[in-house]
């Protein structure tokens, strides 16, 4: 065998073992790392049989991505996506059947509700929005917006999660529109339904000042 053979094959080896230890070291990695992503179907509060929309949440170590696509909002309004967080749903008064808002703000669920992102819908009625909410993180949090003591989200795969719509009504301009679209408050002086959840078409807020969550999406812990 010739030298430059030798030369030559001994570089192979050398990239094939340096390609193996980097593989083996990044497995385990990716391995604690397997993303979780289910779909579920977007209703208006007062129809839980007719879909409108669907959304997508991702669960990962680091948190949860949402994305949700809907249909049907009054063009011109401001609309801010919430993600409701059940930390312990074993604990809800139906397990792992969390309901909202009744269950939301227990400290024993560890229940909050975090700001996703928020548009205001154009002349299609469709609206697109998508986030992320990270372990740990509090600064979106509704309950703390109120005045009320917040919980983070604590494990991505064991919380169950609810992806809620929140009308602002008729879109306002400069400042005004800037806090309804990045706020559960901005714009709101009268909530419509009860704890301003609608429960019916007269709900959809059609004047400036009108709030109400209006739609949701439910994504229950996986495996259940």
């Amino acid at each position: 065998m010739s030298k430059g053979k030798i030369v030559a094959e001994s570089t192979v080896f050398f990239g094939l073992l340096v390609l193996v230890v980097t593989l083996l070291s990044i497995m385990p990695a990716m391995a604690g790392d397997q993303a979780v992503r289910t779909t579920a179907n977007v209703y208006w509060n007062w129809d839980p049989v007719n879909p409108v929309g669907t959304s997508e949440i991702t669960r990962s170590s680091s948190g949860i991505t949402a994305v949700y696509k809907t249909s049907g909002l009054p063009k011109g309004h401001a609309y801010t996506l919430w993600m409701v967080i059940f930390n312990n749903p074993e604990l809800c008064s139906v397990p792992l059947a969390c309901v909202a808002p009744p269950e939301v703000g227990n400290p024993s669920i560890g229940s909050d509700f975090h700001f996703v992102g928020g548009h205001v819908v154009g002349g299609s009625g469709n609206l697109t929005v998508a986030g992320h909410l990270k372990i740990g993180d509090s600064s979106g949090s509704g309950l703390v917006e109120i005045g009320n003591t917040g919980f983070p989200l604590v494990d991505p795969f064991k919380a169950q999660v609810i992806l809620a719509i929140h009308s602002h009504g008729p879109k306002l301009t400069g400042e005004g529109l800037k806090s309804q679209i990045s706020s559960f408050l901005g714009g709101c002086e009268v909530f419509l339904g009860p704890d301003g959840i609608g429960t019916g078409p007269q709900d959809v807020p059609d004047q400036i000042g009108e709030c109400s969550t209006l739609q949701y999406s439910n994504h229950p812990t996986p495996g259940q």
